[in-house]
């Protein structure tokens, strides 16, 4: 096995494996809601960040890949919620960053 040709599969299976892990952990259903709140908004920020620089496909696998290890473990909480308040997060942040409402910190704009 080549890191080189299969390092987004790697991830994505480890993003999988983590997402479950973290949901099964979580056994308050607001802990869980929060939580994958946060990692919609940080998953929409990432995806920012990478749009133009390098492929897509690797980032969404392995953004998909945690939805749906976090799913997959969502045993205290209703699936259906979880999947749109993580679409709904990372809308809201791919949003506040295209309209510049959040900055990076690390843009040319910031730095003067």
């Amino acid at each position: 096995m080549k890191w080189e040709k299969q390092w987004a599969e790697i991830l994505t299976l480890f993003f999988l494996v983590l997402g479950f892990i973290v949901s099964v952990l979580f056994q308050s259903a607001l802990i869980s809601y929060l939580s994958l709140a946060v990692a919609g908004f940080l998953a929409g920020r990432i995806y920012f960040i990478k749009r133009y620089k390098e492929p897509l496909l690797p980032l969404v696998l392995v953004i998909l890949g945690f939805l749906v290890g976090y799913l997959i473990g969502s045993i205290w909480v209703n699936r259906v919620i979880v999947f749109l308040l993580f679409a709904a997060t990372f809308w809201g942040s791919y949003q506040l960053h295209a309209k510049g409402i959040l900055k990076i910190f690390k843009g040319e704009q910031f730095v003067k």
